[in-house]
C-alpha cells in the first residue's frame, strides 16, 4: 500500500491525513475495506472475534482468527500484517516473574465467587495487559484516552506511547495518522513506519507547513 499525506474516503474521494476527519473515519474505512474482499459470512467468523479478543490483549487467539481469515481471503493479508507482527512480537517474549505473578493473581481473584468479588471490589488487582512493544503487563489505558508526549498514555515499563492494542490504531490507515500526526516521541516508530511503507512525503511535511 502505498502511503502519502492523503487517505482514502469510503466514497472514492481523497482526504487530509491527521485530521479529524482522518480519525473519525478511520473505523469505517477499515471495515469497508475488509467487508469488500471478503465473505460477511467469513469476516463475522474470523476478523469480528479476532479484533475483540485483539483489543483485550488476547494475541493468542487473535493471531489464530486473523491466520484464518487470510486462509480464507489471502487478498487480506497486508491489511492484517500489522496485528499479525504485533502478536507475533509479543508471543515470542517469555514472561518474566512478575508478570506471571500478575497472571496467578488475577486466576484468584476471578476464582472467588461474583458476590465476593463484589464486597471486595476495592481489593481488585488492578487490570493490565501485556504491552504491545516489550510484551510486559502494564495498566490498561484506553487507546483514545491521554496523551504520550505527556506520559499520560506510556506503557509503565518500556516507556513507549499507545502500549494497548487497538485493532484500527494499530492498522496501516492508523498507524499513518499516527505518522503524520507526529504522536508519539518515539524514533522506533518512525523508522519502521518508514522502512515498511516508504512513506512520501515523510513524517516532517505538516511539521515543514
Amino acid at each position: 500500500m502505498k502511503i502519502t499525506v492523503n487517505f482514502e474516503k469510503p466514497d472514492g474521494s481523497e482526504g487530509l491525513r491527521s485530521t479529524h476527519e482522518d480519525a473519525d473515519s478511520l473505523p469505517r474505512r477499515i471495515f469497508i475495506r475488509l467487508v469488500n474482499l471478503m465473505a460477511e459470512g467469513d469476516y463475522n467468523k474470523t476478523i469480528t472475534p479476532g479484533g475483540e479478543a485483539y483489543n483485550h490483549g488476547q494475541y493468542e487467539e487473535a493471531l489464530e482468527k486473523f491466520q484464518e481469515a487470510i486462509s480464507l481471503c489471502p487478498q487480506i493479508e497486508e491489511e492484517l500484517r500489522p496485528h499479525i507482527e504485533i502478536c507475533n512480537r509479543v508471543l515470542t517474549i517469555n514472561k518474566n516473574k512478575e508478570d506471571l505473578e500478575y497472571e496467578k493473581a488475577g486466576s484468584q481473584w476471578n476464582a472467588k465467587p461474583q458476590i465476593i468479588r463484589w464486597f471486595l471490589q476495592k481489593s481488585a488487582p488492578i487490570f493490565k495487559i501485556r504491552c504491545k512493544y516489550c510484551g510486559r503487563y502494564t495498566p490498561y489505558i484506553d487507546p483514545y484516552c491521554g496523551v504520550a508526549y505527556l506520559d499520560q498514555n506510556n506503557c509503565m515499563k518500556c516507556g513507549r506511547g499507545y502500549p494497548v492494542p487497538d485493532f484500527v490504531w494499530d492498522g496501516i490507515d492508523g498507524q499513518a495518522f499516527i505518522y503524520y500526526r507526529n504522536s508519539v516521541t518515539e524514533k522506533e516508530f518512525y523508522k519502521q513506519f518508514s522502512d515498511r511503507y516508504n512513506p512520501n512525503p515523510d513524517h516532517t511535511y505538516f511539521l515543514k507547513k
